[in-house]
């Protein structure tokens, strides 16, 4: 699920940048990186630490909650997904109420 959510993330952050015109050389130079960083994390490949994330958020003039609320509507976009139907049926038969016998 993190490959997902990093992934989700990268092209948030693509979309930003492509809107406002800035290259990724720019971006790099601008949060004090390197061009190859921002290819990676633009791809999903690399984990993005806070830090770097509040870095790109100002760089695109853009609130780093708005970054997160694009993750948080890919989550739920993608949450049934995640459900494994055997185990979803299963746990549903361990938590069904048990009816108790009568002798």
């Amino acid at each position: 699920m993190s490959d997902a959510l990093y992934k989700a993330l990268g092209e948030a952050i693509r979309s930003r940048r492509e809107s406002l015109g800035v290259s990724q050389s720019s971006l790099a130079r601008r949060i004090g990186s390197a061009r190859t960083t921002v290819t990676n994390i633009e791809a999903g490949g690399q984990s993005i630490m806070i830090h770097q994330l509040v870095d790109i958020a100002r760089a695109l003039r853009m609130p780093v909650t708005e970054f997160l609320n694009e993750i948080e509507g890919f989550e739920n976009e993608h949450q049934e997904e995640l459900i494994d139907p055997k185990m979803e049926t299963l746990l549903m038969k361990l938590t069904s109420p048990v009816k108790a016998k009568r002798t």
